[in-house]
């Protein structure tokens, strides 16, 4: 079955991003950071993006969404949007963890990458993965998890004893003077453009190796959330 054009979509953050991806490259991309207009025209979004590149529905060749952690209202509206258009379309759906997806956009060979989302309450959305080549799979030396800031500082000391580890994500960005403090230089920033989630490097994560994230069943997938959010904590009570 043929992967392109593949169907992306990262709403993990406030600052949400579709794309389509060819065979050959990019071929559309729209982003926006209200996330109540996001979620009302999300539809309409993918529609016009699909309408610039000629394409319907039916022609695309499959369905990637960033499977969190993150915003729980984002990951929720991504998953049942990428479920409803690849059952719609008859196409497979494909997954890849939202933290997974920051890092590979900021990863270079043989380099710690750890991507971080900020989970309010001074903890963090973290993981740590190292890609010994681009092409091949990744590394997990943190497993996505909730830390405090606290414990973020000696999780991040203990991942790498000598080389340097790249660090990504608002998470870290919010409270990179603590987490910087007593790292012995060791803790390298990644560049503002690398510090958002995109739906191009999902695209291109998923395109690597699409058996690894390919969804066995579209209709029981659910988000990755880590922690229950708020509201489902509400609901709860």
């Amino acid at each position: 079955m043929n992967l392109y054009p593949l169907l992306c979509l990262d709403t993990s953050t406030p600052v949400g991003s579709f794309a389509l991806l060819g065979e050959q490259g990019l071929l559309a991309r729209r982003s926006g950071a209200d996330p109540a207009q996001r979620a009302e025209r999300l539809y309409s979004n993918l529609r016009e993006m699909l309408d610039s590149c000629g394409l319907t529905l039916s022609g695309i060749g499959g369905v990637a969404v960033a499977a969190g952690p993150g915003s729980f209202t984002g990951l929720r509206i991504a998953a049942s949007t990428a479920k409803t258009l690849a059952w719609a379309a008859g196409k497979p759906l494909y997954a890849a963890g939202s933290l997974l997806t920051l890092a590979y956009g900021a990863a270079e060979p043989g380099l710690p990458v750890c991507a971080s989302f900020d989970a309010g309450q001074r903890e963090l959305y973290a993981a740590c993965y190292l890609w010994p080549g681009l092409s091949g799979p990744a590394q997990e030396l943190l497993a996505p998890c909730v830390l405090s800031v606290e414990k973020m500082r000696p999780c991040l000391a203990g991942l790498s004893a000598e080389q340097s580890i790249l660090c990504a994500g608002q998470g870290f960005r919010k409270w990179e003077k603590e987490l910087l403090s007593g790292s012995g230089g060791r803790l390298r920033r990644a560049t503002p453009d690398q510090d958002l989630p995109d739906a191009v490097c999902l695209g291109r994560l998923v395109s690597a190796a699409p058996e690894l994230y390919r969804v066995a069943e579209i209709e029981t997938f659910e988000p990755f959330y880590v922690r229950v959010g708020q509201a489902a904590l509400r609901l709860k009570q």
